[in-house]
């Protein structure tokens, strides 16, 4: 038993409405079951009950055991001072408010028919290659799953707006510095994205606005302090670079590197992380706001990255150490596409969000101007029947993985609900 099993019975009321008690065996009437809580706080808010010969507007709490309410220590926070009914499997204890009064409780192992239980558990119980209800999934209407893909997105873009906000109060307010540290953890990709992503927030950005009308010295700041260049890294354009980065080092009295590992093996060398700072720095070189360059009134602007390359010594190598036949290495359209999912489109929502305003429409339309990703995981949902025509499908796919069918969160899922309550059995 789980509680997102209660939450799922309560939310939808399934089980007999007739004879409801307390079990201190006062009747209950549900007139709204409230809304369900998804943050900090009770399950339930805004409820309306009777309970007795009296009505009661406030929250509902459920739990697996009714002493679960002292083991979370609710008793000690004034947000459950609204409960108005504990919702529970098990009633193993009573459990009074903070005001001394009897908190009412409804047992709901009393009221639910075992079959609800059955069908519940073929989701849970059952291993799965995919995800837990694959055998039934092309059952479920293109209707269905396009407004829930809308709200997946969305949900996920709000999961990533918390982090740049994190982002944003280091930074003291900053986009222009957020925005540097996001894109160089794009640039890293998923390879070395976390070691591109420490790198930069090692940087101060106010160094990278001082020197940024000269490439070259992007570059010795950006390899130096990834630890990629050094005293003794061969080639006569290594020592020009590391020379330029003592002297920048000193001189802006730059933070000690973070020694992050960066990864070469198994990625293609256009990805090696060398050619990757190298590009920002063509990137950083080129414009001196690029915050208002990507984002205008009349939409978003990325047209103009596809002639960022490299500086000359580049174009006919990938390493220090070794030449290669010349080659302009520019952004390429796939590498664009990855930067407006993972990097510009989530900003730019945090940034609205950051100034009251509602973005979602307007993300929402240009995640679907988007090539879809691919990967095993949105083949996994093709091979299940699931339209993939933008990044909105492919993105709104991830987070239905990982944050509800790995975890098993079907009850919580708008595909699992529509399959309980559409069940061919039924």
């Amino acid at each position: 038993m789980k509680e997102d099993f209660l939450h799922f019975v309560w939310k939808h009321q399934k089980f007999s409405p007739k004879a409801l008690q307390t079990s201190q065996g006062k009747p209950i009437t549900v007139v709204r079951p409230g809304i369900h809580n998804q943050n900090d706080g009770p399950d339930f808010l805004q409820a309306e009950l009777k309970i007795g010969e009296l009505y009661w507007a406030g929250s509902v709490e459920l739990h697996l055991k009714s002493s679960d309410w002292y083991r979370h220590q609710h008793q000690l926070d004034k947000a459950y001072d609204t409960v108005v009914l504990h919702v529970v499997w098990e009633d193993d204890i009573e459990v009074c408010l903070a005001s001394g009064s009897l908190l009412p409780t409804l047992v709901l192992s009393n009221y639910i028919l075992q079959d609800e239980v059955d069908k519940l558990d073929r989701y849970f119980n059952q291993q799965r290659s995919f995800i837990p209800c694959q055998d039934e999934f092309p059952r479920v209407s293109n209707e269905i799953l396009t407004l829930w893909k809308e709200r997946l997105y969305i949900e996920r873009l709000e999961a990533k707006a918390t982090r740049i906000q994190a982002i944003l109060k280091e930074t003291k307010n900053d986009w222009e510095a957020v925005l540097f540290i996001l894109l160089a953890q794009n640039f890293g990709l998923n390879t070395n994205g976390a070691s591109f992503f420490a790198v930069a927030k090692s940087i101060p950005f106010s160094v990278v606005r001082k020197i940024r009308e000269d490439a070259q010295n992007l570059e010795a700041l950006f390899l130096g302090q990834a630890g990629l260049i050094s005293s003794r890294t061969p080639t006569a354009y290594a020592a020009i670079l590391w020379e330029r980065f003592t002297f920048l080092r000193g001189k802006y009295s730059l933070p000690i590197p973070p020694n992050e590992p960066f990864h070469f093996s198994r990625l293609r060398p256009h990805n090696f992380p060398t050619v990757r700072w190298v590009q920002l720095a063509q990137l950083y070189a080129s414009s001196a706001q690029l915050f208002s360059r990507f984002f205008s009134p009349e939409g978003l602007h990325t047209n103009w990255l596809k002639t960022i390359g490299v500086s000359s010594f580049w174009e006919t190598h990938f390493t220090f150490n070794k030449e290669s036949k010349k080659r302009q290495k520019t952004l390429s359209d796939a590498f664009v596409e990855l930067l407006k999912i993972n990097t510009l489109i989530p900003l730019y929502f945090c940034h609205e969000k950051v100034r009251g305003n509602d973005p979602s429409e307007k993300t929402i339309e240009w995640i679907r101007a988007v090539k879809k990703e691919k990967n095993s995981l949105v083949d996994g949902f093709v091979g299940l029947g699931a339209k993939v025509e933008s990044a909105l499908d492919s993105q709104a796919l991830i987070q239905l993985k990982k944050n509800y069918c790995d975890a098993k969160k079907c009850l919580l899922c708008a595909v699992g609900v529509h399959l309980i309550n559409h069940s061919p059995n039924d």
